[in-house]
């Protein structure tokens, strides 16, 4: 049985590097030998019983939203594992998986109750209730494992949202709810994989936009809150822990854009992101 490197990311814009186009020089057009993705040409329906895993490249990857060749955190980390193996590194070939649509929030396309639907397309086009989708991938992906005779090791369920709830009234994620939607959720994805696969929650840093949208500061309260929540969450789930962009040596809270965001405030820029694949590896690399 072989063993391979399985890392799956899963969210809204942060996780799928919005408004982050890669130079042409960067682009990974020539696929890759040992890092391989879900080519959303032949896996974004709910019609198939298999996957089709096929070279990482930077563009057709991400089963959910259209937007390619970004500086995101899945396509900066395929590009440094295979510079890694290249340079002579023992690392097992790795499997990335990706679903992420922008602006959409546990409340919103990842909503557990939303009707089946998958329209693909761009954001504001694309309409795709990602819970189920997800659960669908996921079960197909444990099927994957066993049908090839691999032996995932994984490197983990990354969640990169949060920043949708923050627009929520607070009453409707206070009492638990918001907690305990999210043990639901993640529960809910663990058992379609049919692996007890290590969760790591993404912090949100402060985010100055939202003191510009709601001067009144209870946007930023809010999430605060939710950064409470993943905490909580890191105490009461097994194997979920908590990332934080402001461990970045980039990030300084006194500049205009913290060091991390782009202009817009809310989405990291593509150096954060570099940064945040190299945390990866690095703690891969050391288990």
């Amino acid at each position: 049985m072989k063993r391979v490197a399985v890392f799956m990311i899963f969210g809204q814009s942060n996780a799928t590097g919005h408004g982050m186009p890669m130079k042409e020089e960067d682009y990974i057009s020539t696929p890759l030998k040992n890092v391989f993705g879900l080519n959303r040409d032949k896996n974004q329906s709910f019609d198939i019983d298999k996957l089709t895993f096929e070279g990482y490249t930077s563009f057709g990857m991400n089963l959910a939203e259209t937007q390619d060749n970004t500086y995101s955190v899945p396509n900066q980390l395929a590009k440094l594992w295979q510079a890694d193996i290249d340079n002579g590194a023992d690392l097992p070939d790795l499997y990335i998986v990706q679903i992420s649509i922008g602006s959409q929030g546990l409340y919103d396309m990842w909503n557990m109750e939303m009707e089946r639907k998958l329209i693909p397309g761009v954001l504001g086009t694309v309409d795709i209730s990602l819970f189920p989708f997800t659960i669908h991938i996921l079960k197909l992906l444990n099927k994957y494992f066993k049908d090839n005779d691999l032996e995932p090791d994984f490197v983990g369920m990354h969640w990169r949202g949060g920043e949708q709830e923050v627009r929520r009234p607070i009453e409707t994620l206070v009492d638990d709810k918001l907690k305990n939607d999210y043990k639901t959720f993640f529960n809910a994805l663990r058992e379609s994989v049919g692996y007890k696969v290590p969760i790591t929650l993404h912090k949100m840093p402060y985010v100055q936009v939202f003191l510009k949208e709601d001067p009144t500061g209870s946007h930023l309260g809010i999430m605060t809150y939710i950064n409470y929540v993943f905490e909580q969450l890191t105490f009461e789930m097994e194997d979920v822990k908590l990332f934080d962009p402001t461990k970045c040596p980039r990030y300084n809270p006194s500049i205009w854009d913290s060091g991390i965001y782009r202009w817009d405030l809310i989405h990291y820029t593509g150096e954060l992101n570099m940064w945040v694949a190299e945390e990866i590896l690095k703690g891969y690399k050391s288990r």
